[in-house]
C-alpha cells in the first residue's frame, strides 16, 4: 500500500522536463523506519523520438500524421489505403486561428529530480493533506453557516433521545380491527358509562361500512353486543346499535346471515311496530331494508314472521306516511329481485316469460292476498311528486298480479289526472319542478296506462 501512497504524491508534484523518466525502487518492508527510495533517471530503453511527441500544427496543406501522434478536432484527415499513411490539413475557410499554440511546446511527462523521500515525510505530506481536506468547507458555505449547523446541533436532540423520550407513547397508526375491538369491550364492560358507549357505538357505525370490517366485528363477538344492545330501555343505545345493525348488514351476506340466526329480524319488526320513537323505527326500517334485501333466506323469514302485516300498518297511522313510502320502496326492489330471478329461470328452461308469472314470485303472490293492490294505489293522492314516483315505480312491478285492482275508475281516474297535470308543467317555463323531471314522470305514467289497457 505504502508505494501507491508514494506514487499518489509523485503525481501530485507537477511536471518537469521530459527527458526524464520513472524508475521505483522497491524497499524492505519490513523496516518501519527505512526509506523508500525513489529515484528518476534517463529511461535507456526508450525509444521516444521528441518529434513524434510535438503537437500536429494543421494547415491548409496536407501534413502526414505520425504513427501515435494526436491531432486537434475538426481537420479534414485522409489515409492511403495502400500505404496507410494519414495525412490531415484544415477544413476549407478554417484559418486555423483556434490552433495556435507553442510550437515548440511538447507532450509532458512526470518528472522529479533525483531524491530520497523518507517514510516520516510521507507520513507528514498525507497528515497535512487529510487536516486540510476536513478543515475545507462545503462549496458556498460561510463560516457562519458552519457555526449555524454548530448551534443547531446544540439545540436540537438525536434521534436515539427522541426514540427514548417516545418510548412507550401510543403513537402508531392502530389496525382497524384493534380499534373494533377497544370500542366492543366498552361496549361489553359494566363500568362504562352511556356517553362512553354511545360513543363506541357511532365508531362501529363508521367502521362497519367496510365489508371485512363487518365481519370482524361478528368474528370477535361484537355483532352479538349490537344486537342486544337493540333490547336497551335506553332509547339512544337502541337506535345506535339498530344503525350499526344495518351498516353492517349492507351487501355483506356474511353478516346477513350471521344477524338473522342470532335472532335480529323479529327484533327489528318489533321496534318497527313501536310507536313511541319514530327515530328508533327509521333505524330500524334502514337495517331491517339491509337485512333483506339480495337475501331470498332473509326474504322468506319476513313473510313467516307477517312482516306485510306490519308495513301494512303503517299506511294507517298517522305521522308514518315517510315510513309508508320506505317500506313500498323496499317491496318493490324485493319484487324486482324475484321477479328477475323467476323470469331467468324459466329462459334457461326454455319457457316463455311473456305470460302472467305472478303466481311464481312468492311476494307478489302474498302481497296481492293482503291486500296491497288496493292499498299501494291509494297513495298516489299525495302533492309530493317524489312519494309519487315511489308509489308509481311500485305498481309498474306490481301491475302484473294486480292488474284488475288497478283497472278500477278510482286507480284509473288518478292516473289520468296525474298525467295531465304533468304534460302541463313540462310545458311551463316558469314552474316550481324542473321540466325534464316532470316529463319522465309523465311518460312513467304514461306507460303505466299503457299496460292498463
Amino acid at each position: 500500500m505504502l508505494h501507491y501512497y508514494v506514487l499518489f504524491l509523485l503525481f501530485s508534484i507537477g511536471f518537469a522536463d521530459p527527458q526524464s523518466g520513472l524508475i521505483l525502487v522497491n524497499s524492505d518492508d519490513s523496516a518501519k523506519e527505512s526509506d523508500v527510495n525513489v529515484e528518476v533517471t534517463k529511461n535507456a530503453g526508450s525509444s521516444i523520438d521528441d518529434e513524434d511527441l510535438e503537437v500536429f500544427q494543421p494547415t491548409a496543406e496536407w501534413q502526414t500524421i505520425q504513427p501515435g501522434q494526436g491531432i486537434p478536432p475538426g481537420l479534414h484527415v485522409r489515409m492511403n489505403l495502400q500505404t496507410g499513411q494519414k495525412e490531415a490539413k484544415l477544413m476549407d475557410g478554417d484559418d486555423g486561428s483556434k490552433y495556435q499554440s507553442n510550437k515548440d511546446s511538447k507532450q509532458k511527462f512526470i518528472t522529479i529530480d533525483k531524491n530520497v523521500i523518507s517514510k516520516q515525510h510521507l507520513k507528514e505530506a498525507l497528515k497535512d493533506f487529510r487536516d486540510k481536506f476536513h478543515d475545507e468547507s462545503p462549496p458556498g458555505e460561510s463560516s457562519d453557516q458552519l457555526n449555524s449547523h454548530m448551534d443547531a446541533k446544540k439545540n436540537f436532540r438525536s434521534i436515539e433521545d427522541i426514540r427514548k423520550e417516545l418510548e412507550g407513547a401510543d403513537i402508531f397508526v392502530k389496525k382497524d380491527i384493534e380499534i373494533i375491538k377497544k370500542h366492543v369491550e366498552t361496549l361489553n364492560s359494566t363500568s362504562s358509562s352511556l356517553p362512553e358507549k354511545e360513543h363506541a357505538l357511532d365508531e362501529l357505525e363508521f367502521y362497519v361500512h367496510q365489508i371485512d370490517n363487518a365481519i370482524d366485528l361478528d368474528t370477535i363477538g361484537g355483532l352479538t353486543l349490537v344486537i342486544k344492545l337493540m333490547n336497551s330501555t335506553d332509547p339512544s343505545l337502541v337506535r345506535r346499535a339498530t344503525y350499526v345493525l344495518g351498516s353492517a348488514t349492507q351487501s355483506n351476506p356474511n353478516v346477513q346471515q350471521a344477524a338473522l340466526k342470532q335472532g335480529a329480524l323479529p327484533l327489528l319488526l318489533r321496534l318497527l311496530s313501536n310507536q313511541d320513537n319514530m327515530a328508533v323505527r327509521k333505524k330500524a326500517m334502514y337495517a331491517l331494508s339491509s337485512l333483506i334485501r339480495l337475501f331470498p333466506m332473509a326474504q322468506r323469514e319476513f313473510l313467516k314472521l307477517n312482516g306485510l302485516e306490519i308495513f301494512k300498518m303503517l299506511f294507517e297511522e298517522t305521522g308514518s306516511g315517510a315510513l309508508a313510502v320506505k317500506a313500498i320502496t323496499l317491496m318493490t326492489d324485493i319484487l324486482t329481485e324475484q321477479i328477475q330471478h323467476v323470469k331467468a329461470l324459466l329462459e334457461k328452461q326454455g319457457k316463455d316469460t311473456s305470460g302472467d308469472i305472478s303466481g311464481r314470485v312468492p311476494l307478489l303472490k302474498t302481497m296481492a292476498e293482503k291486500g296491497w293492490c288496493q292499498l299501494v294505489p291509494s297513495l298516489l293522492h299525495t302533492t309530493e311528486n317524489d312519494t309519487r314516483e315511489k308509489v308509481l315505480q311500485a305498481l309498474h312491478v306490481m301491475v302484473e298480479g294486480c292488474k284488475s285492482e288497478f283497472q278500477q275508475p278510482r286507480v284509473h281516474d288518478s292516473l289520468n289526472k296525474l298525467k295531465l297535470q304533468w304534460l302541463k308543467d313540462a310545458n311551463r317555463k316558469e314552474g316550481h319542478e324542473d321540466p325534464e323531471y316532470v316529463t319522465i314522470l309523465a311518460q312513467l305514467v304514461t306507460d303505466l296506462i299503457s299496460k292498463l289497457t
